[in-house]
């Protein structure tokens, strides 16, 4: 027994050891966004306004398609295996040249962004100030006052103002007869016309009540005169109070800049309408991105529903392959054949191989994802089976088991405990992907159970329900052909 009990260990050793040598080296995504954009943000651009963000949205885009190339670059160095020294050089030259490339992107930038600011005051001078608008009206409204103020000094109106300090005297001279009245009528007829010159005071001695008629017409016609001044000049004294006017025009005038701002709101959103090639090129390649090793296929069946395949496995998706709302998957099922073929009859289609460009993700529109195309018919008490179908199972380690049913129970589960189930579900799916197009049906079928946990771990139902439909389906005995005799 002692024996049997030591070779059984050196055989589960052997076994871990060999399984440890499958699993790959885990290594970080290449990310050379410091070394690339590290402190080229303008600062005129800290500030976002209705203005500059069309230039932020561009700039930011171009970054990132720099930032992008790089990365792809230097990942492809360091997977080719050169020697250290030239792997060095060779990841510092493309930093460099990457660098270079977006010092003059943000310079462009810059200069485009200052000349706009040099022709805003031109093609925008309604928009100044409420003070300078102010200004610009009272130097305009200036000269009228002036013109008033010499129009009221033009008339000889100054020669009443001694006349009526004449006017005590009038109550101390005694009241004259009607007869001196009516004699002292003739002299006044002819008065007015040497009125101005003769303005003796003899007059007034010899006949005073001649001279009290005399002033009272004087003041009379001066009341007159003032009374028709004052109405020539009021429409001139009213300009001077009139700012509201020109105020009340800035709106109108205003008008340009919101429509500009407007117009510079919809240059982006407008957008061309999106053809049924452009569509499948767009959905094909928001997968193939995901995982440019595999070959996809996209096409319209007749009932006008999309269709999404994947050579991997039969159909199957892999899990973390981030899916369009509107496209449908395959159910379960075994199939054979390239992903075209497995489309079958199609009105439309596009199909990617691993190699085929792929192009900018910026240049399609955005595309809405959902995990609706993994609704299939729900599983007779998937919890229980899930929990049955990983217990004991070989090539799973029994946290899987146990995070299964405390899912299906709905007990917490540590963050810790689903970031290590991920990892080995990240794992298995890379060996899955290592063997591709000709995978390993019990890798397979491990991987399945892994991505059913997860999601039954996570909470996600539709995906848990998905990956295990395919595990029932897999993991059953195929259909025999074998017919027996009579």
């Amino acid at each position: 027994m002692a024996i049997f009990g030591r070779n059984t260990a050196r055989q589960r050793l052997r076994r871990a050891a060999q399984e440890s040598l499958k699993i790959p080296a885990f290594k970080a995504p290449v990310d050379a966004t410091p070394w690339v954009t590290g402190g080229l943000w303008p600062a005129e651009l800290s500030m976002v306004t209705a203005e500059t963000a069309p230039l932020v949205k561009y700039l930011k885009a171009d970054l990132q398609r720099i930032v992008n190339s790089a990365n792809e670059e230097l990942k492809n160095i360091r997977c080719a295996g050169l020697v250290d020294s030239t792997r060095q050089a060779e990841e510092a030259r493309v930093i460099n040249e990457a660098r270079a490339f977006a010092v003059r992107r943000v310079e462009s930038t810059v200069r485009h962004l200052h000349s706009m600011k040099s022709k805003l005051p031109i093609e925008h001078r309604p928009v100044n100030g409420v003070d300078e608008t102010e200004k610009t009206t009272r130097f305009k409204l200036a000269p009228p006052p002036r013109d008033s103020e010499q129009t009221t000094v033009i008339p000889t109106t100054a020669e009443p103002v001694p006349v009526t300090p004449v006017a005590p005297p009038e109550p101390i001279l005694p009241p004259a007869p009607e007869a001196s009245r009516a004699e002292a009528a003739e002299p006044i007829a002819a008065a007015p016309v040497a009125e101005p010159v003769a303005r003796a005071e003899p007059v007034v001695e010899s006949e005073p009540s001649a001279s009290k008629h005399a002033f009272e017409s004087d003041d009379t016609e001066v009341l007159e005169e003032l009374a028709t001044l004052l109405h020539e000049i009021a429409p001139l004294a009213e300009p001077p109070v009139e700012p509201p006017p020109p105020r009340a025009a800035e709106p109108p005038a205003a008008e340009p800049e919101a429509d500009d701002t407007e117009l510079t709101r919809q240059l982006p959103v407008a957008e061309t309408g999106e053809s049924q090639s452009e569509r499948m090129e767009r959905l094909l390649k928001f997968v193939a991105r995901q995982e440019p090793g595999l070959r996809w296929a996209v096409g319209i069946r007749d009932d006008g529903s999309t269709l999404l395949v994947t050579d991997l496995a039969h159909g199957w998706i892999p899990p973390g392959i981030t899916l369009p709302d509107e496209v449908q998957l395959l159910e379960p099922g075994r199939r054979k054949g390239t992903a075209a073929a497995l489309l079958g009859q199609t009105a439309l289609l596009a199909t990617y191989a691993p190699g085929d460009p792929l192009g900018w993700a910026t240049d399609y529109e955005v595309t809405d994802t959902s995990s609706k195309p993994r609704e299939l018919p729900a599983v007779d008490d998937l919890g229980w089976v899930l929990g049955e179908a990983t217990h004991w199972r070989d090539g799973l380690p029994r946290m899987v088991n146990t995070l299964a049913k405390a899912g299906a129970a709905g007990t917490g589960i540590v963050d810790a405990e689903i970031d290590i189930l991920r990892v080995y579900l990240d794992t298995s799916r890379y060996q899955l992907l290592a063997q591709y197009p000709d995978v390993e049906p019990a890798q397979l079928l491990n991987c399945l159970l892994l991505a059913a946990t997860e999601g039954m771990a996570t909470k996600n139902i539709v995906d848990a329900n998905y990956h295990f439909a395919w595990f029932q389906l897999l993991s059953s005995p195929p259909p025999s052909n074998w017919k027996a005799g009579p």
